[in-house]
């Protein structure tokens, strides 16, 4: 993937500054731009697959979750895929909830979730709902990520993890995918329900952090992983 990118980026630059410098017009003009809006999904199918390809070490750390959706929802009105006609809300019953996990790897985890949520809207308005659950009983905080949008049919459900796998016009099929591997990197529980016309909820169960269980048991984990990766 890095050796097909190097070109890439050149061939893309190149065709920019012709761009800029040639007094091109009609088909021509078509043609560069062409070139550089599909230079640039190429090198977007890049990226996603070598984060999905990419076996990071988990630094496992005190994250406040409530402060990652804010970033989010931040990040997420840069995505292209997000419209004006889009609505985002963040719901929780607590200002900061603490979790066991590793920040970079949540933050792309929400912003796999919320774009896919943007882009199954299809140009259409719609409803992306963040909301936090703090499961005392369980040790858990369930994190919801809830869209109104077409919904997904049962065939369907079972392979939006596959790689490559997209019903969508221009989807990589690389987005949920990533979205899998980072829970399981996280060792987080990801459920999903969805119906067709009905729209699509993602549950995440990230562990409550308890400084006495972090110090005793996730420390411990986090070396392991480092070892025998």
């Amino acid at each position: 993937a890095h050796e097909i990118r190097n070109p890439l980026a050149a061939i893309s630059g190149s065709v920019e500054v012709l761009q800029s410098d040639l007094d091109v017009t009609g088909e021509n003009a078509r043609l560069m731009e062409l070139i550089v809006k599909e230079s640039h999904r190429l090198s977007r199918i890049l990226s996603e697959f070598l984060c999905y390809a990419r076996t990071d070490r988990v630094a496992y750390n005190k994250v406040d979750l409530c402060h990652v959706i804010n970033d989010t929802i931040q990040v997420l009105h840069h995505q292209e895929a997000f419209r004006d006609n889009i609505k985002v809300t963040f719901e929780a019953n607590d200002s900061i909830m603490y979790v066991i996990g590793d920040e970079d790897l949540i933050k792309q985890l929400l912003i796999n979730l919320a774009v896919n949520s943007c882009e199954a809207f299809e140009g259409n308005g719609g409803e992306v709902i963040f909301r936090l659950v703090n499961n005392e009983d369980n040790n858990q905080v369930n994190l919801y990520v809830i869209d109104n949008g077409p919904g997904i049919s049962v065939e369907n459900i079972k392979k939006i993890y596959q790689p490559f796998f997209s019903t969508k016009k221009n989807g990589t099929g690389l987005g949920l995918a990533i979205v899998h591997r980072v829970c399981s990197a996280l060792k987080a529980n990801i459920n999903i329900e969805s119906e067709k016309g009905f729209g699509t909820t993602f549950t995440v169960k990230f562990r409550n952090f308890k400084p006495d269980r972090f110090d005793k048991k996730d420390n411990i984990l986090s070396e392991s992983l480092t070892a025998g990766s």
